[in-house]
This record gives structure tokens, sequence and C-alpha cells, in this order.
């Protein structure tokens, strides 16, 4: 029998769940070269199209609000007032219905779209640092390494896969360094930023300073129109350095693979 036919036998007695995981491990093994090409890049279009609608929905929540708000003149023993109501609210017991509607949800809104944005990053990193281990078939993983998130898997990055990811002069990292202090405010704290003496909002406070989209909103973080984007083209901007690291460390491996980094160079939990 034929080696093609005998693939063909094995495959079909495995079933189609198996084909599929078979192109899957095919796939790890030949497309870390192109990893933002094939991988990043779509990710990052469907995120850029998320942030395109989460802005649209926050305009259309000011919208409703001018449009469909309801106004009423009451009367107590003090004289008449004007009562203004909105999905269930009213400015009897919220001060302005409009910081409401026009910046406050639309902040919530955006916050946890920044958490979207941030997941992706980190799950790209981890995909990543899986990649390379699948394709190396090294012993150690990224959950080995000390740390967490993306310190424990850029460090797998750099320390196992040996990639050069310019943590030290990167303008790109220097920025994610600072979205990751404001994702844990928002993550650990909702966003507040009442403990001025906590060095964490102490740091969210000195990036919103230098930020335009960002605000301090009374007392909370407020996440304005271009944040977003501005957090995605960072992100953009670091996966096409880490593309290009890739790219050079392949050629590097492909001309002398002895030379390259041995997970028996790292010591678990120790890195």
């Amino acid at each position: 029998m034929l080696e093609s036919e005998k693939e063909n036998e094995r495959d079909a007695h495995q079933g189609p769940r198996f084909k599929y995981c078979s192109r899957i491990r095919a796939d790890m093994r030949f497309d870390v070269s192109t990893w933002y090409e094939t991988d990043v890049s779509g990710t990052l279009e469907l995120m850029k199209s998320f942030v395109e609608g989460v802005e649209r929905q926050a305009a259309e929540s000011a919208r409703q609000y001018e449009q469909h708000k309801e106004t009423a003149v009451e009367e107590c023993d003090e004289g008449s007032y004007l009562v203004e109501r909105f999905q269930g609210l009213d400015n009897q017991t919220w001060a302005s219905l409009k910081t409401i509607f026009e910046e406050y949800f639309p902040s919530l809104q955006r916050r946890s779209a920044f958490l979207t944005l941030w997941a992706m990053f980190e799950n790209e990193l981890n995909k990543l640092c899986d990649r390379y281990q699948n394709e190396r078939c090294l012993r150690i993983s990224a959950s080995d390494l000390a740390g967490t998130g993306i310190d424990q898997s850029t460090r797998y990055l750099e320390k196992v896969a040996g990639l050069d990811l310019q943590k030290s002069s990167s303008k790109e990292w220097q920025r994610i360094v600072k979205m990751k202090n404001l994702r844990n405010v928002v993550i650990h704290r909702d966003g507040s930023l009442r403990d001025r003496d906590s060095d964490q909002v102490k740091s969210a406070l000195a990036y919103i300073k230098e930020t335009d989209t960002l605000s301090n909103q009374d007392t909370e973080i407020g996440v304005e129109k271009g944040f977003l984007s501005h957090v995605l083209d960072t992100f953009r901007s670091y996966f096409k350095l880490i593309g290009d690291a890739i790219k050079k460390e392949q050629e590097s491996f492909s001309q002398n693979p002895s030379q390259s980094v041995l997970p028996t160079t790292i010591k678990k939990g120790r890195t």
C-alpha cells in the first residue's frame, strides 16, 4: 500500500476531528515566521471593527438621551421645578443626566472594551509562546516561568524563543507598561482613583495627565473617544516589532540551529 493510501486509511479510521487537529499542528510548525501576517493581522482587523462599534454605541447613547429624555414641571410646597427623566433615572436623584449619558456611560463602555483589547493582546502573546514550544519541541512552556500575563509571555519569548523584543528601547513597550497599570486599576479598583497614596493610582494619574483621551472623571478613570484606537495602534505596532524579531530569529536559527536558545538554560519558576 502506498504511503499516501496508508495516511488516508489512518485519517478515515481516526475521523475528521483528528484530521483537523493534524492540519492545525502542521500550521503551528510552519506559520511562526509569518505569525503577524497569518495570525495577528486578522485579529487586529476584527478588533478595529469592534472599537468602531463601541464608539457608535457610545454616540448612540448620547443621541438617545437628547432625543428621548422626558421633562415635566412638578409642583411642591416650595414652588415648581423641572424634572428630567430617562431610562429609569431622574435629575432629582442624580445631579446631571446629561453627564451620565454623554460622558459616564460611554466611558464605562470604553473601559470594558479596553479590557477586551488587553485580553486579546495577552492571548496573542500566549499563543505565540505555544507556537514556539510546538515548533521547536521545547520542554519548557511559558507557564513554567515566573510572572504572569504579558510579563511571563514576553520573558518566554525573549529567554526561550530568543526574540529581541526591545523592551528597553521600544516606545510601544513603554506605553504598554503604562496601559497595563491602567488595566490593573480598572480590574482591581473598578477604575477608582481615590487612593492617592497608592503607587498604582499615582502611576495611573500620571498616565492620565499625559494622555489626551483619558481623564480623571470624578475620582474615576474616564476613557474618551480615541483612546481605544490609540491602544489598538500601539498593540499593532508592537506586534509588527515582534513579527520582525521572529523573522530575524528564524533566519539565524535556520543558519545555525545549534546556536539557538536551549530550554536547558532556563530554570523553571526562577527566571
